[in-house]
């Protein structure tokens, strides 16, 4: 499940599937906060990202 792991605000979707589409596979957009959001595979990555300003989603590890 793709989910954002660092957006601030209380009414935020979470759920990657929830955004509107952006210009590629790896971005959408955020209706609520109207924020371009990343999607990041790697970890490392997604921390560089979140430093430099970024909101990100990232796939989290379904549980059973």
């Amino acid at each position: 499940m793709k989910q954002i792991i660092n957006c601030k605000s209380s009414e935020c979707p979470k759920e990657w599937v929830a955004l509107t589409e952006g210009d590629n596979a790896f971005t959408k957009f955020c209706h609520i906060c109207f924020k371009k959001v990343l999607f990041v595979e790697d970890a490392h990555l997604s921390e560089d990202y979140i430093k430099s300003g970024a909101i990100v989603a990232t796939r989290l590890a379904e549980s059973n």
